[in-house]
């Protein structure tokens, strides 16, 4: 009777251990998390009828959860309420316990209203990217053509940016000023937003940097073998 008893006390024990130690692997598991923060362009990627970019980032399978933060008239960062503030969102998802893997960031357009000085666009630009870290990092840059300020003030910015993003290694910048340039129908009426092609087009580049930036988070293993 002592036998069979001791040897269900070792049954049990021996499940309770596996079981912890499944449990400590699974909590052990990383999550990772995609943000893209962006302005109006962003919204309209993601808008249903345009670009639906977050059922196509999800469908992915590969970052667990997807964050699209989107807002018209946003600023990279300044004096805005935060739901036009590039700086004050982030860190309200920093306060949320929302800390992404990877960040997309499609700020700036609306930042040259405000000046053309290279100073302006350099605080603001490192202030974003000081605050999200080392983390993988992609920036999509601008151009708006509503006026001749508008087109001088994009390559101003657009300068600045790529300078900045060589002092982050995390940080690299996709060249959205010619992808549309060469594209020029897919500007709406204002010169500044997208027709719906031009959506569905930025929302075909964030999937594309979404599938890059997961190669840079989760590197793809390879296997060798060794032929004795």
């Amino acid at each position: 009777m002592k036998l069979r008893l001791r040897r269900s006390l070792a049954i049990v024990l021996t499940a309770l251990i596996s079981c912890i130690c499944v449990g400590n692997a699974r909590a052990a598991t990383p999550t990772h998390t995609l943000l893209i923060l962006g302005d109006s362009i962003t919204w309209g990627a993601n808008y249903k009828g345009f670009g639906n970019v977050t059922p196509k980032l999800q469908a992915l399978n590969t970052f667990d959860k997807v964050i699209v933060d989107a807002s018209f008239s946003r600023n990279i960062s300044g004096p805005a309420n935060t739901l036009h503030n590039g700086v004050k969102t982030y860190a309200k998802h920093l306060k949320a316990k929302v800390r992404p893997s990877a960040v997309i960031v499609a700020l700036g357009s609306n930042d040259l209203q405000g000046s053309i000085k290279v100073r302006y666009y350099e605080t603001r630009i490192r202030e974003l990217l000081t605050l999200i870290g080392d983390v993988p990092v992609v920036w999509v840059n601008v151009l708006r053509i509503d006026s001749k300020y508008y087109i001088r003030a994009s390559a101003v910015f657009n300068t600045v940016l790529s300078r900045v993003a060589l002092d982050y290694p995390n940080v690299s910048v996709v060249d959205w000023h010619t992808m549309i340039s060469a594209n020029p129908g897919w500007f709406a009426f204002d010169k500044l937003h997208l027709q719906p092609s031009g959506y569905r087009a930025r929302a075909t580049l964030y999937i594309e940097l979404a599938q890059n930036l997961w190669n840079v988070v989760v590197p793809a293993t390879t296997t060798t073998t060794v032929v004795g």
